[in-house]
């Protein structure tokens, strides 16, 4: 009996502060749960110098508030961050007066900083990295739903490619063409932008072809359109070149670019051809699949002016560009090779005698050290002009500056960019100046300091029409 009645009272009293825990717990919110980040999208962009991230959006764990540009200490990597602006967002980044558990940082960016891209040295071809660490670390209180986020709290996010946003590109159409010769499959990716209201305006519009470098090769065509800024001969750019191409008949001009799995020097042994001994012509194995991703194009869209084709690129892309104009050069109006790498000792005279009625017009910086001017441009642009070229331009920097970062720290530590990137000065719609081709008598007359005469190279090349 009196166990019983010790076992009745203990149940009581269990029961008693039962209740008593349920009756406190009444009315009061539940424990905040942890603040957590999530998941961060990162906002790629392309610069003079290549891609970096401008804008990421974080999401969180729960409803955030109480964040502005002060709230955190941003870094990508070990590349610490200059925020300059941030909100609540909905999951796209854009502002929202909502409740909203995900919040985009704005950033300054500079060269050398937040750059999405590793380099393969052993192949010399940029990738996606692999993981981007996004760290956050709190220098102003936050909540995150109804948990207060102490000063020094840190969130480290992983993200990767697929976590990656390019705006500047997703109006591009991007496709593939194979090319079959031989029995051997070539596989090239495409990518074209079309001016708007170009399909109703009263012509038809010109055709701006770009070759990338020897970095951008792969099967990723934002490799190659972001390792270049490409982006700048579109309207998806601060600084475009398409007001050249705008008439009143005329919305722009269409940009066709066109990307190698390997390299355009490549002869079919994967390996660069630039010095290989013995070869009359310094010959591509991507020559004619090119050439079908080009007029394939072409004839797929019925308002390109074929008329008004141009052909230009790059390093590895400038030697392209002076293969096709060897090869097909009838095809195009105009050729704007850049630091162009098609040694001229594998240049005969009979192939100088082909193109020197061609217009052409030249880039290089003299501060070349990937592409050695006298060996290559220099001696090529002499052959032409004793060969009685009359359409015939060369711009020839000392260094290669910028806009997007005027004091660039570069692997020289000189404040300017590596003298082989002189496609910066294309992109920003800065190639005004040329050579008087009447002051030209020999390779001596080709120095920076000569370079004066006054001309643009791309309202140049909107003017350009083929020969009849």
């Amino acid at each position: 009996m009196i166990r019983k009645k010790i076992a009745s009272i203990i149940a009581a009293a269990l029961l008693a502060v039962t209740a008593c825990v349920m009756l406190c717990a009444c009315g009061k919110d539940p424990v905040p749960a942890a603040a957590e980040a999530k998941s961060a999208s990162l906002t790629v962009m392309g610069y003079e110098w290549g891609p970096a991230i401008p804008k990421i959006t974080v999401e969180f764990s729960d409803n955030v508030s109480g964040v502005d540009k002060d709230t955190f200490e941003v870094k990508n990597g070990s590349s610490k961050r200059t925020v300059t602006n941030a909100y609540v967002c909905d999951a796209d980044g854009k502002k929202t007066d909502s409740q909203s558990k995900y919040v985009a940082f704005e950033m300054t960016v500079k060269y050398g900083e937040a750059s999405p891209f590793t380099y393969d040295q052993t192949k010399n071809v940029n990738k996606w990295a692999e993981s981007i660490t996004t760290t956050l670390t709190a220098r102003k209180a936050f909540t995150v739903g109804g948990a207060n986020v102490e000063v020094g709290k840190k969130f480290n996010i992983k993200s990767d490619k697929s976590n990656i946003k390019v705006p500047q590109t997703e109006s591009w159409h991007k496709d593939t063409v194979k090319y079959t010769d031989n029995g051997k499959e070539i596989t090239l990716q495409r990518a074209a932008f079309s001016p708007e209201g170009a399909k109703t305006d009263a012509g038809k519009n010109p055709l701006i072809i770009w070759l990338h470098g020897m970095g951008e090769g792969g099967t990723d065509i934002d490799i190659s359109l972001l390792g270049n800024e490409v982006t700048a001969l579109t309207s998806e750019n601060t600084t475009n070149i398409q007001h050249y191409f705008t008439s009143a008949t005329c919305k722009g001009a269409y940009v066709l670019a066109v990307q190698t799995p390997t390299m355009w020097m490549d002869g079919g042994d994967g390996e660069n051809n630039v010095d290989k001994p013995g070869a009359d012509k310094q010959v591509s194995m991507y020559t004619e699949a090119l050439f079908e991703a080009i007029t394939s194009y072409v004839e797929s869209n019925d308002d390109v002016d074929t008329n008004r084709i141009y052909l230009g690129g790059c390093s590895n892309g400038g030697y392209m560009t002076m293969n096709m104009a060897f090869e097909h050069g009838g095809y195009f109006a105009a050729f704007y090779p850049i630091c162009e790498a098609y040694n001229n000792s594998k240049i005969s005279d009979e192939m100088i005698e082909q193109i020197k009625d061609y217009n052409m017009w030249f880039l290089q910086s003299e501060d070349d050290r990937t592409v050695d001017p006298a060996k290559f441009v220099k001696s090529t642009y002499i052959r032409l002009l004793q060969a009685g070229a009359q359409n015939i331009h060369l711009t020839y920097t000392d260094k290669v500056r910028g806009v997007d970062d005027p004091n660039p720290s570069s692997w020289t530590g000189s404040g300017f960019y590596d003298g082989h990137w002189v496609w910066i000065y294309a992109f920003n719609d800065d190639v005004k100046k040329q050579f008087d081709n009447s002051t030209i008598s020999s390779a001596a007359d080709i120095t920076s300091a000569k370079c004066t005469a006054a001309g643009n190279m791309w309202q140049w090349l909107a003017e350009q029409t083929k020969a009849a």
